[in-house]
């Protein structure tokens, strides 16, 4: 029996998905990589924001087209968005043949025996976990799912309500999962979660993040740990250091502000202020001369004004982010921000994201062409046609900047090579291979 699973939404998804086609190929299934090819057609769903929603719909809709040409083909659907929607999308399309939330594996039991007649392994857990092709990361790329939901209750934010409050995965359990990710070739493992600075705070201890990140590090063959997700309103100077002393972890620091102004980090419930922001900056580029700093914002939550926004701009200017990101207040059912009042337009949402971008652009290319003429490490991502793309430590794979340049004889995806930075923009580096 062949199947293919289609991914959408964020590095969590990714690796929920990772899990899912491991499982299947346990059980004896084969990966295709089209599904023109499939018997079974998966999609895990993203229901986070509006413009995610209305992806995963497009995408149910283009495999139930294959579905009308080939009415033998079955379509499961699971994930944030069946979570939220599950019983309309069980009236509104019923043509999908499976709806579950999350995938634990029990629910495709017994859609798999109607639908073939080879027998096929039942699921056997959640730690069944084995070491299969990874389909939606190149080899050397892991992600580390290190816990599920959230409980921050942030006022714009529906992922409480999906995924349920935050659950730090047992720490033997997520080594064992590193360890795998080792063994299918991922040198660079990036952890993740909704707010990895919780790990272990929910069994009503400190944060054991440090110990997990330490632990990881003591795998053989990992080169580069990536934290993702650090929550400001539990970052301190002392966990900071705690993290980012371990020897493979790079100085990559992700920790998404949202806004600037104290009025709307109150009604956004964040938890911080921009004093607290400012102390985190400080102490980041104080202690660490290579590091890149990582945020996102918000624009247009409801009540905030000109003045709030204007106080945005001038944080960015007085307090320059490495690598930004920012996206317009998305109403998302079953939130509190939905009762904040007043509500700001759309086109004035535009506008503010506009001036945002284009002051970071301005910002971010003055700062990368500081770099030019010098030498740092990157990591290797793809090499095509005698060209490599790379990354430094600094950038996320499919998040931020890239390096390309000249590829060295025998070089392959996942070496660390020393490079000359040749010339740069506010997205991109040319480069070329030395030593």
């Amino acid at each position: 029996m062949k199947f293919h699973l289609i991914s959408l939404g964020c590095p969590k998804n990714t690796a929920d998905s990772e899990l899912v086609v491991a499982d299947l190929a346990r059980r004896g299934l084969v990966w295709v990589a089209s599904p023109d090819e499939a018997d079974l057609v998966m999609i895990n769903t993203c229901g986070f924001i509006r413009d995610a929603k209305e992806e995963s719909l497009r995408t149910i809709m283009q495999v139930l087209a294959l579905k009308e040409e080939r009415p033998e083909l079955r379509v499961a659907a699971f994930g944030c968005m069946v979570k939220r929607y599950r019983d309309e999308l069980a009236k509104e399309i019923p043509e999908i043949d499976l709806l579950f939330e999350f995938f634990s594996g029990c629910e495709l039991d017994g859609l798999l025996a109607k639908i073939t007649e080879t027998p096929v392994l039942p699921h056997a857990g959640k730690n069944t976990w084995i070491a299969a092709a990874r389909r939606f990361t190149p080899a050397h790329i892991g992600f580390l799912k290190i816990a599920e939901g959230c409980s921050n209750h942030c006022a714009y934010c529906a992922i409480p309500g999906i995924r349920g409050p935050f659950q730090s995965r047992p720490l033997g359990e997520v080594l064992r999962d590193a360890e795998r990710l080792v063994a299918t070739g991922a040198k660079e493992i990036n952890i993740v979660a909704q707010d990895t600075t919780r790990f272990g705070t929910d069994h009503g201890g400190a944060c054991r993040l440090p110990e997990l990140v330490e632990k990881v590090g003591e795998i053989p063959g990992i080169d580069w740990i990536r934290l993702h997700y650090l929550h400001p309103a539990r970052l301190t100077p002392e966990l900071i250091d705690a993290l980012f002393r371990l020897p493979q972890v790079v100085p990559y620091f992700d920790i998404p502000f949202q806004h600037a102004s104290d009025r709307m980090l109150t009604l956004m419930n964040r938890q911080t202020d921009s004093r607290h922001l400012v102390s985190l900056i400080g102490h980041i580029r104080r202690t660490w001369r290579k590091a890149t700093l990582r945020t996102t914002f918000i624009v247009g939550f409801p009540g905030e004004t000109e003045e709030d926004f204007e106080r945005l701009i001038a944080f960015v200017q007085e307090h320059p982010i490495d690598r930004l990101g920012a996206f317009p207040y998305s109403p998302e059912d079953g939130t509190p921000a939905l009762k904040i009042r007043p509500r700001v337009t759309k086109p004035e949402k535009t506008r503010r994201l506009d001036e945002l971008m284009t002051l970071q652009q301005v910002l971010a290319s003055e700062r990368n062409g500081k770099l030019i003429g010098t030498t740092a490490q990157v990591m290797v991502d793809a090499v095509e046609d005698g060209t490599a793309t790379a990354r430094l430590p600094g950038d996320a794979w499919e998040v931020d900047n890239t390096v390309t340049l000249p590829a060295p004889a025998k070089t392959t995806p996942g070496d660390i090579i020393k490079v000359k930075i040749l010339s740069a923009d506010a997205y991109d580096f040319t480069a070329e291979a030395v030593g």
